[in-house]
């Protein structure tokens, strides 16, 4: 939405008059960022910090202003450094309220935690239910804050300018180091990188920037580096930065090693830790039986049919949209087929997505899945039914933002699930649906997760940070009876214990736990089972054989571990035929699998588990606020305008000569206003120096789900237009003159679509001596488009869904009636992906320009009509197809050849392609030859793509010409060298 908002609007007129190949070109398309929330922001004034918030999360963000402060103090101590300005954090209640910031204009995906922008210096954080993530988030974020100072302070002092930073994986690796200990996803990570080798040494950390392996061998690395030579030493990494714009010779600077030789010593040092958890492990592949292992699958739901037929549903993401799956499997737990797409996602505004990891699904005993789906500016439950295939009831909730898990009664009547409301806290909710009511269960800030219902209907279990073991980031299960409101503990311990499922005679739980080892480290997290109801042991209490026999005691319950494995089960489920559906981790992608033989494993020996017996009421932990106690340490958000972008340049051409431009950018703290100021002057002598200068001022309010922009304009000069009728066909060069002003509204109908209405009103001057053409105008452009875009992006452009644009505009002169023209445009462009990496690629396109001046349209070159001169085909009507198939030739050629990487050389792709196109004035085969028009083009041939550095892709393209509607064939073969994303 940014893109389409702030740049959109302000070459709406610009484009018409200035920029006529950027504006024909750049199709406005894109998806939507959607502000749905008005926030009435507050000001929260600490020793150090702005925290930002709003009225309804003000607890949690007195939180945050502690933690902030918390991690201040020890952060200026670990750096011996103090940062000398106020630090502004804005804070959001939920993942939800936080895709809508307007701080960055990009999209923020599911799991970010939070971000540091270092324009301004703000830190930006959202709540996710859960205040041990909270607090290390900030103290992570706190942590770049400290170093970007710091690494500034040494650049200051050594005069070096801010045009190199420590690489990515040092400096997030360090705030994941410094923000806490390792935590169990850490572990898990690092776990399956050794098992399953797929570590990336220190010298070729580059090849994994930005990837979640980055950060978490980033900190494996800070740790390491701190316990085998001095956790000064990482400090000492930000002291020396300025020595070198190769950090890794900072790196051999500042230890006196060899980086290879550090690596080596690195990759040891893990093993060592890692090795003998792995030497008892099993690997999931090898134990359990996969039910669906291609791409990323998981929260796994049980049903069988009323025909018999078994199958898991699942949501996942095969390497494009994330969907609902099926997988059919026989008695034996065997796939019969390969999965199956169920509900598509992430296409349409009604599924627009999955919270993938972090939300369960459930089906009732009648067959209805119900899930959670992002639609519009909250979470909704859908409702689907899978006897029939048709999409059921929505229940969305007021003041209900993000939801999660739900979890249906066996009476198939109720829904539980757990939810985040303007708060940012996390409770327990059930829905009552043929009473449409809804009730909380809890309301405090313990984190809830995975509600399930007892098969007897009288209890919920689920999983909570709410145990006296809570204070150090414990979780474990705990029942709720629904009759009384009482919550029982089910496990107690310094553990997670997540994913509770009852057994189908409710006599016992699986779930999943992970605890720390003698040396503080997480183990995998694997299958337990544990006893509803204490009972006394009547079976041996040994881990391998009988040694003693224990009275009945009624204070203990049986549980037991069902596996050992390398890294991490998930989300495990009780079928009725006493199999576990679950999914893994494993190979760094998450699989569905099926554990069966439930019974075997059952009769196992097992441990005892001593039921707490708290004795005396015991303090419900919490963590520190700084309350807002006066009006003084509140205050309303006032708008303060800083600078963005200063930008200028000095520019000379054959056409223009030499020119100037400056661009300065302003905008305030949350970015919601903004305003831009360009300048520039294309005279070609002193005196005419005011006659040629050229300014745009446009201002943006983005706060509101409809983004307006306007703005004022004075240009004048030479210009050169190819889209102008009255400029000479050789060399379309004129003097023009234009004073000005435009608005622009652009309201998102969903994620995907949206309606950009403009309208703009300027006094031009145009004078044409060649044709002697000397015309003034008051014009007035009215325009108004519907633009639909759920395109999935790859590398080199788009490869899966559709995106389209529909345009009508009016342009009229006010005064003299010279110019009075209509535009009309369609541009539908379709992607069909045949195979993972092979598209097959269409489009097609039809413009109209009709009236008095109406002005032309222009193609030719790569971006369209291939192996023609670029932009030599014109005319004021216009109709153009392409079709292309696109697949790999080298996909990731720096793992063949290393040395590629540093180049930026991402992959070498290749396409097939077939372009056709006829432009016209006034009839159909009134040909105008210097420009093509009245002639039926084509070409046809093959194509190079060459992606450097993630955001630039070179073209080479051959092929043959065809002229006079394809009946004839050009013999000599073109070749053509450009730039661009594709189509």
């Amino acid at each position: 939405m940014r893109y389409t908002v702030a740049v959109w609007s302000l070459y709406v007129t610009l484009g018409v008059t200035v920029l006529p190949v950027f504006a024909q070109y750049n199709s406005h398309f894109g998806r939507n960022k959607i502000q749905y929330e008005d926030f009435d922001w507050n000001v929260l004034q600490t020793e150090h910090f702005d925290v930002y918030f709003y009225p309804e999360m003000q607890e949690l963000a007195e939180h945050g202003a502690a933690f902030a402060e918390e991690a201040y103090a020890e952060l200026q101590n670990r750096f011996n450094f103090s940062v000398t300005r106020r630090v502004p954090i804005v804070f959001y209640s939920s993942q939800l309220h936080f895709k809508q910031t307007n701080i960055t204009d990009g999209f923020i995906p599911d799991g970010v935690g939070g971000f540091y922008e270092f324009l301004k210096g703000r830190v930006v954080i959202p709540a996710n239910g859960n205040l041990h993530r909270f607090r290390r988030v900030v103290r992570h974020e706190m942590v770049h804050v400290f170093t970007m100072h710091k690494i500034a302070r040494v650049y200051r002092d050594y005069r070096i300018p801010m045009d190199r930073l420590p690489p990515l994986w040092f400096t997030e690796g360090l705030a994941e180091y410094w923000s806490g200990p390792q935590d169990y996803q850490h572990e898990m990570i690092m776990r399956d990188a050794i098992f399953a080798n797929y570590l990336v040494p220190l010298e070729n950390m580059y090849r994994i920037s930005g990837s979640y392996v980055m950060y978490k061998e980033g900190e494996a690395l800070c740790r390491f580096i701190s316990e085998n030579y001095g956790e000064d030493k990482l400090l000492a990494l930000i002291e020396n930065a300025w020595i070198d714009r190769d950090f890794r010779k900072v790196i051999e600077y500042t230890l006196q090693e060899d980086l290879q030789e550090i690596s080596i010593q690195w990759q040891q040092w893990l093993r060592k830790t890692y090795y003998p958890k792995l030497d008892a492990a099993q690997s999931p592949t090898l134990l359990t039986e996969g039910l669906s292992t291609e791409g990323f699958n998981s929260k796994p739901a049980f049903y069988q049919t009323k025909s018999g037929q078994r199958q898991v549903l699942f949501t996942g993401n095969h390497g494009g949209y994330s969907n609902v799956y099926y997988v059919q499997f026989d008695s034996t737990y065997a796939p019969i087929d390969q999965p199956g797409v169920l509900i598509r996602g992430e296409r349409n505004s009604q599924f627009e997505s999955f919270h993938l990891l972090d939300s369960r699904m459930s089906v009732s005993e009648d067959g209805r899945l119900a899930f959670v789906t992002k639609s519009g500016e909250a979470d909704v439950i859908h409702i689907y039914d899978l006897e029939s295939g048709s999409i059921g009831p929505i229940y969305g909730f007021d003041g209900m933002l993000a939801l999660y898990s739900p979890s249906w009664s066996p009476d198939g009547m109720h829904i539980a699930f757990v939810a985040i409301d303007q708060s940012g806290f996390i409770d327990l909710y059930v829905y009552d649906i043929e009473g449409d009511r809804l009730r909380r269960l809890t309301n405090d800030s313990y984190d809830e997760r995975d509600p399930a219902w007892s098969p007897d209907s009288h209890y919920l279990v689920f999983s909570s940070d709410r145990t006296s073991k809570g204070f150090e980031n414990s979780y474990n299960l705990f029942t709720y009876e629904l009759e009384t409101g009482t919550i029982d503990y089910v496990t107690y311990g310094s553990q997670h214990d997540f994913s509770p499922s009852w057994s189908p005679d409710g006599s016992q739980i699986i779930y999943t736990s992970t605890k720390k080892d003698s040396m503080g480290r997480y183990g995998g997290q694997d299958l337990y089972v544990i006893d509803t109801k204490p009972t006394p042991p009547v079976v041996a209490l040994a881990d391998t054989k009988i040694h003693e026999i224990r009275p009945p005691s009624p204070g203990l319950r049986w549980k037991k571990r069902l596996t050992e494995l390398t890294t991490a089960i998930y989300d495990p489920v009780w079928t009725e035929d006493h199999q576990v559906i679950f999914s893994a981790f494993e190979n760094y992608r998450f699989t569905v699998r099926a554990l069966g033989g439930l019974d075997t494993l059952l009769q196992r020996p097992v441990s005892l588990h001593p039921e707490p017996q708290v004795i005396e009421p015991q303090e419900p932990w919490t963590f520190p606020r700084i309350e807002a106690t006066s009006e003084t340490d509140r205050l309303r958000y006032r708008r303060r305008y800083g600078l963005d972008i200063a930008q200028g340049q000095i520019s000379s051409s054959a056409v223009w000569g030499t020119g100037g431009a400056a661009v300065l950018a302003f905008s305030d703290l949350l970015g919601n206003d903004r305003f831009f100021l360009t300048i520039f002057n294309t005279s070609e002598y002193t005196g005419d120096f005011l006659r040629s200068l050229n300014v745009n001022i446009s201002r943006l309010h983005l706060n509101r789900r409809a983004n307006v922009g306007y703005g004022v304009y004075r240009y004048g000069g030479l210009r050169y237009d190819l889209t102008d009728p009255d400029a000479p066909t050789e060399f379309p060069r004129f003097w023009e003159e234009v004073w000005g002003g435009f608005g622009a509204v652009s309201y998102p109908l969903s994620m995907f679509r949206r309606i950009d209405v403009a309208t703009s009103l300027s006094w031009d001057h145009k004078e044409v001596p060649q044709r002697r053409i000397d015309r003034q105008a008051l014009l007035l452009t009215n325009q108004i488009s519907l633009v639909h875009d759920n395109a999935l992006f790859g590398y080199n452009g788009p490869q899966d869904g559709w995106r389209g644009r529909i345009s009508a505009a009016y342009t009229t002169d006010l005064l003299y009636s010279n110019v009075n023209y209509i535009t009309l445009e369609a541009d539908i462009r379709h992607y069909l992906r045949i195979a993972r990496n092979v598209t097959f690629a269409s489009r097609a396109l039809g413009r109209m320009n009709h009236g008095r001046e109406a002005r032309l349209w222009f193609m030719g070159g790569s971006w369209d009509l291939r192996g023609y001169p670029l932009f030599d085909v014109r005319g004021k009507k216009a109709w153009f197809t392409s079709h292309e198939l696109r697949f790999p030739l080298v996909e990731n050629p720096s793992a063949y050849v290393p040395p590629l990487a540093i180049l930026g050389i991402v992959n070498l792709r290749g396409a097939l392609f077939f372009d056709a196109a006829h432009t016209w004035n006034d009839r159909y085969n009134e040909r105008v030859r210097q420009i093509y028009a009245g002639e039926t083009l084509g070409s046809t041939g093959f194509g190079f793509r060459l992606n450097l550095f993630g955001g630039f892709v070179l073209r080479y393209d051959l092929g043959y010409r065809f002229r006079d509607a394809f009946k004839s064939r050009e013999s000599n073969l073109f070749r053509q060298f450009f730039f661009g994303f594709d189509f």
